[in-house]
């Protein structure tokens, strides 16, 4: 260092060799610089790197503990990782009667959806497996699923297994599950399709790959969450509580994670359920979906539960609680579903009357009765009507049937009633008295149009008499109801009539009888051209 600054000030005793300074300093400095590098602190480096090594790989082994640590604690019934791939198999064998119906009911059918399925445009591809998942057409499984193989076609990959999905074969699990184990290659609307896919067949393996995409991939939580709801059991459902505690959960994930959790009905998540109810300081939504939850595992002290929350101020959970109830025949239960009936608000009085039909509660019948006549809202009057009718006592059907006959009821409270009194084969004069006075009151042909359409759905004698009424009505649309009343039940007191209006049906006729082609079609009659 000493020779450097020596150098330096020779330099600047000497003016004239000045203009070497920039050059001869540089180069000094560099190599007295490397000089101390060497000696002093490179030896130090080295040194403090060997010490730190172990420490470094200590705290890299101590991460991936760690990190092993957090994947565990998220829950320790969590079971995502890779599914097991089910083997290939070719579509079930379809039942030869439902082969032989489809073609009597469509004879064209075979071949030409044979041909548009191999060699048709794409859209025609897609048109036909929409209609036969409609239909539930199986005369060409083995076809489909070799399209399914060849195709590249998304859309038609995805029609495919909704056409599966809707007749229930699991021919296509292995794809389903390879998909859902490697999703990266197909569209999402093909992965959501085979979320759909795994619920409907059951699935039960596809469950680690699921809970996977669950945890890892957001825009998947909807499918996987719903899949795990449709074919997870216990276990699944003690995974799913353990997840409602994620922080990062938004409510709207919060909200639907619980409503799975209720279609599981796992007892097992019994006690975080009723607490997630009893919390009110949680989303009322969330509290709804757990009350339902509970209600549904039908457990005996769900019902104190459920009891305690009825008094809560949110009609919403009211009404979510009076559903859960409506799981137990008990009379602690039922006492609370009466009371529900006359609830202020309309979403509880609706749902109470829906439970007291689904336990068949005669006892409540009183109040139904009295909600029926004064219930200030018509759609909670209609669940009243079809309560009664199906509770099927005589005081229910004495009130019922008071009704179609009374001259002060109105025509669209008659209407309502008269189905729920035809589903129970109950008041059947009586609607049939009214029906004939319809048929010649052309003031009130709406409500003529609209019983009629319901007699026509029912085969039974004293409907005879309403059916010729019709068929002799000079209004086209009253004459076409008479005929259906005629399909349904061949009243021999109409054959005459529906046998001369057939033979009006006169393809060269200017003015063409719609209803004597419907007469001649009921009757089996191929209408001609009078020139053949």
């Amino acid at each position: 260092m000493m020779g450097l600054f020596q150098t330096v000030t020779n330099f600047w005793d000497r003016p004239h060799q000045s203009f070497l300074f920039c050059f001869v300093l540089p180069t000094s400095l560099f190599f007295t610089v490397q000089e101390i590098f060497m000696k002093k602190i490179l030896p130090f480096v080295v040194i403090v790197s060997l010490l730190a090594l172990p420490l470094c790989a200590a705290q890299t082994e101590n991460d991936g503990t760690d990190t092993e640590e957090e994947k565990k604690s998220f829950s320790v019934h969590s079971k995502a990782g890779e599914s097991e791939v089910p083997p290939s198999k070719k579509p079930a064998p379809q039942s030869s009667e439902r082969i032989t119906d489809l073609d009597n009911t469509d004879p064209d059918g075979r071949e030409k959806n044979a041909d548009i399925i191999q060699f048709g445009l794409d859209d025609e591809v897609l048109d036909l497996l929409k209609t036969m998942t409609k239909n539930k057409d199986v005369r060409f499984v083995d076809e489909v699923y070799g399209l399914f193989q060849d195709t590249k076609n998304s859309a038609i990959k995805v029609n495919i297994l909704d056409y599966f999905k809707t007749i229930e074969d699991p021919c296509l699990e292995d794809f389903a599950v390879m998909t859902l184990n490697d999703p990266y290659d197909e569209e999402p609307s093909v992965v959501n399709a085979c979320f759909s896919y795994v619920q409907a067949v059951k699935t039960t393996g596809a469950v680690p790959a699921v809970e996977y995409l669950l945890e890892n991939r957001e825009e998947y939580f909807q499918g996987a969450i719903e899949t795990l709801g449709k074919i997870g059991g216990g276990e699944e459902a003690l995974y799913l509580t353990d997840y409602f505690n994620n922080e990062d959960l938004t409510l709207a994930k919060k909200q639907t994670l619980v409503r799975v959790l209720g279609q599981l009905k796992a007892v097992e998540t019994y006690d975080a359920l009723v607490e997630i109810a009893e919390d009110e300081n949680e989303n009322t939504f969330i509290r709804m979906y757990a009350s339902q939850a509970i209600g549904e595992m039908g457990k005996a002290e769900a019902v104190d539960v459920l009891g305690e929350l009825y008094s809560e101020k949110d009609p919403n959970l009211r009404a979510a609680v009076v559903k859960g109830l409506s799981n137990f025949d008990t009379a602690e239960a039922k006492n609370t579903l009466i009371q529900a009936i006359k609830d202020s608000h309309v979403k509880v009085r609706l749902e109470a009357v829906a439970a007291v039909k689904k336990l068949k509660m005669a006892e409540a019948m009183d109040f139904l009765i009295y909600r029926a006549k004064n219930d200030p809202e018509a759609s909670v009057k209609t669940a009243c009507y079809e309560t009664i009718a199906l509770l099927n006592t005589q005081t229910g059907n004495d009130y019922l049937i008071k009704q179609i006959t009374d001259k002060k009821t109105g025509d669209a409270t008659k209407i309502k009633i008269v189905k729920p009194l035809l589903e129970n084969e109950t008041g059947i004069s009586e609607i049939a008295s009214l029906a004939l006075e319809l048929a010649t009151d052309d003031k009130r042909k709406s409500t003529r149009y609209a019983i009629g359409k319901e007699i026509a759905k029912y085969k039974n004698e004293q409907f005879a008499d309403v059916c010729m009424a019709f068929l002799n009505s000079k209004d086209v649309s009253t004459q076409g109801t008479g005929l259906d009343m005629y399909a349904k039940g061949r009243y021999s007191k109409a054959d005459a009539f529906v046998r001369e209006l057939a033979d009006k049906a006169d393809p060269e006729a200017k003015s063409r009888n719609a209803n004597a082609f419907k007469a001649a079609k009921i009757l089996g009659i191929t209408v001609e051209s009078k020139k053949d």
